[in-house]
Order: structure tokens, then C-alpha cells, then sequence
């Protein structure tokens, strides 16, 4: 590679690159320190395609798709997105991109491959919002891969296109209805680990990680307020993480009722009651200060370098954290997914009489158009019902 020059250096080698230019000015990157000519070659080619592959710690053009997104998502992308958002690009990349795609060398790829590949997403059921999600993060990376990472000329992703007739609803949204959710509790009584959660996701709307992320000073008793400023979230192979929420107006005040503060004071009494009963083995929770990571750690022995403990309300009774897949296991359990709870609660307030815009402050949406998007059959329904009460009105005094 003429890129990179070597020269000795006294007893040992150095190797030797350019870089650009830097406010007009020559930039070269040189490194010393080994002890043959070889050596410092093979690491100046290394360090050289690395500085050219927009240093994600590439050194081969010759590499996978999914060699290369791993190394993307893990070293670019990473550092300026939200672990929430990394969660969903990782899953992206490891469920709908990488099974068809990763394994094809980036050079290799083709509109067509991508055409077919975009129209197997659609073939196996999935819908618009997913297909367009993981078509978009493809495109992402493979500019990336043009420029800085210069590994190919052109994307191939720029061609591609959503099938307009993909399905664009898949998730069912089941109601639960009061005698349903009063069969749940009797199955799931406070005796149990998943008491708690089912009243507060039943009566809150909240969102399954934010349930999770819950600590007790995040409830108000006397205002009979719970405030949501954090959630749970899992990255694949890295662990469970305390996260910000969602958006910026996923951050908000849920006021609730008398039924549900009373059933938290008592929930925190058997919680404290468990500690001193489990004594010594009892787990204490902790969020890692550098990036949110979740540390679960016995009791005896002590603090968390770095972290701080956090007295989460979702504990089992060793209390260890409820974790995200136990909320799954018992939806899966019980025929339910993790918009049944949210979609029921903003359901039932909106068939009696809540406006868009309030179920849309207490779910936390992005915006009242998705509250009115995801529930416009609700109100459908209720404009009818409102003209007949007018007919009928009308009908009495004519």
C-alpha cells in the first residue's frame, strides 16, 4: 500500500501516513516503537484503513454487512443516540437485515438483492412501519459506508422502496375488560410478583419499561401523582439499561386515584418486609453513573463503584428487578401484548369523554395526531352517538 511508508527510527520502526489537510496545512499521522520493518507496516495498513474507513475499527475492505453495521451501531452510532433508539437499531439489524443480508460482502450488494430482500420483509408479514424502519437504518449505514468509510461508490439503498400494499397495522390491540382484569388479579394476587405491575400499567397506560424504570420517589402520596422520568431498556448482548424516556413528552405527571396509592403504600410495607426477612441475600438495584447499565448485587456486600442504588417499585420478592422479559412472559401467558394495557387504558378514556389531547399528555405521546391515528374508530363512534342524541332531541321537541 504506497499510502503507507516506513523508517527507522534508532534502534526501532515507524510508520507513516497522510491524513488531508487541516486549515490548509499537511496532516500526517506517524507511529513508532516497533521492532521490525514489518511490523510497523502491517500496523501502518491497519491504522490507514481504519482512518479511511471512518475509524470504526475496519481494516479490510473486504468486509460483511454485518461485520460492518456492528461496527457502525457500536462505534458511530452509539455515541449520539439515546439507548432506547440503539435498542430498536440493533434490533432492526439482527432480526430483519442481517438473516437475508449480513453475511453478503458490502461491495457484493445490489439494488435487486435489496429489491428482494425488501419484498421478503412484506412476504413475511411484516408491516410498513417495520419494513420502512430497517430499509431506512440499511440506508444509513451504507452511506456511511460511501463517505467517510469509502468502502463503496454508490448506495444501493437509494433505489429501494417500501411496498405501498405492506399491511400498516399488525399489532392487535385487545381491550381487557373489567371483569377480565378482576380475573387477572385473582390469579396474579398481591401475594405474587406480578400484583403490582398489572395495577399500575391498568391504571397508568405507562409503557412496559417506564413501568419497570419506576422508583418510589417518583410517587407523590399526598398529590397521588406518579412521575415518569425513566424507563428500562435492553440492548442485545450488552444487558438491561436505565434510560430517559422515550421523548421528550414521555416525561410526564400521571395523576391516579385513591385505589392505586393505597395498594403502593401497601406494596412498599411487604417490599420492606421482605428485605428484613431475606436479610443479608436480599439484591439491591443500581444505576451504573457512566452509562445507565442495571447492577443487580447482593446486600452483603455493599455499594457499587461508580453507581448509585435505586429503589425501584417492580421487584420480585429477593428483590431483584422485575426485568422486561418477565412482563413478557406473563402477556405472552395471558394471550396479551405490551400495547394491551396502554390501548385499554386510553380506550377507556376516550369513550368517556377524554379529549385527544389529555390521553395524549398522560400516554406520553409524541404528539395528539398519534393519540387521534391510533383511536379514531373511538371517536368515530363517539361523534355518531352524539348526532343521535341530537336526533333524538330533535325528534322530542318537533
Amino acid at each position: 500500500m504506497a499510502q503507507v511508508r516506513v523508517r527507522k527510527r534508532g534502534k526501532t520502526f515507524s510508520y507513516i501516513f497522510e491524513a488531508g489537510k487541516v486549515d490548509g496545512k499537511r496532516k500526517v499521522v506517524e507511529k513508532g516503537g516497533f521492532p521490525t520493518k514489518a511490523a510497523a507496516y502491517k500496523a501502518g495498513v491497519e491504522a490507514y484503513n481504519d482512518f479511511i474507513h471512518g475509524n470504526i475499527g475496519i481494516t479490510s475492505e473486504s468486509i460483511t454487512l454485518k461485520d460492518f453495521m456492528t461496527a457502525w451501531l457500536n462505534e458511530v452510532i452509539a455515541l449520539n443516540v439515546k439507548v432506547s433508539s440503539m435498542q430498536l437499531y440493533q434490533s432492526l439489524a439482527r432480526n430483519q437485515i442481517f438473516p437475508q443480508l449480513g453475511g453478503i460482502k458490502i461491495q457484493e450488494l445490489t439494488p435487486a438483492m435489496l429489491d428482494k430482500w425488501i419484498r421478503g420483509l412484506q412476504q413475511a408479514g411484516l408491516g410498513q412501519n417495520t419494513i420502512r424502519h430497517a430499509r431506512t437504518l440499511l440506508r444509513q449505514a451504507l452511506h456511511y459506508a460511501v463517505y467517510p468509510s469509502q468502502i463503496i461508490s454508490v448506495n444501493p439503498a437509494d433505489y429501494i422502496k417500501v411496498p405501498k400494499n405492506a399491511p400498516k397495522e399488525l399489532v392487535k390491540r385487545s381491550i381487557i375488560s373489567p371483569e377480565r382484569f378482576k380475573k387477572l388479579l385473582e390469579k396474579y394476587s398481591p401475594d405474587t410478583d406480578y400484583y403490582i405491575p398489572l395495577l399500575i400499567l391498568y391504571y397508568t397506560g405507562v409503557r412496559c419499561g417506564e413501568l419497570l424504570g419506576l422508583t418510589w420517589d417518583a410517587i407523590n402520596f399526598t398529590k397521588k401523582t406518579i412521575t415518569i422520568d425513566r424507563q428500562v431498556v435492553y440492548l442485545h448482548s450488552r444487558g438491561y439499561f436505565f434510560s430517559t424516556p422515550k421523548t421528550p413528552t414521555s416525561r410526564r405527571e400521571i395523576s391516579t386515584d385513591e385505589i392505586l396509592i393505597e395498594e403502593l403504600k401497601q406494596w412498599r410495607e411487604r417490599q420492606a418486609q421482605n428485605e428484613k426477612e431475606t436479610g443479608d441475600s436480599y439484591v439491591y438495584v443500581y444505576c451504573h453513573n457512566d452509562d445507565g447499565k442495571l447492577i443487580q448485587q447482593s446486600k452483603s456486600l455493599g455499594g457499587v463503584n461508580n453507581a448509585q442504588r435505586l429503589q425501584i417499585v417492580c421487584t420480585r420478592k429477593t428483590g431483584k428487578a422485575t426485568l422486561p422479559f418477565h412482563i413478557g412472559y406473563l402477556l405472552k401467558e395471558e394471550g396479551l401484548n405490551s400495547h394491551s394495557f396502554r390501548h385499554t387504558h386510553a380506550t377507556l378514556l376516550i369513550e368517556n369523554g377524554a379529549t385527544p389531547k389529555s390521553v395524549a399528555g398522560r400516554l406520553g405521546h409524541a404528539s395528539v395526531a398519534i393519540t387521534q391515528n391510533l383511536y379514531t374508530h373511538i371517536t368515530e363512534k363517539m361523534n355518531e352517538e352524539t348526532a343521535s342524541i341530537f336526533n333524538r332531541i330533535m325528534q322530542t321537541n318537533s
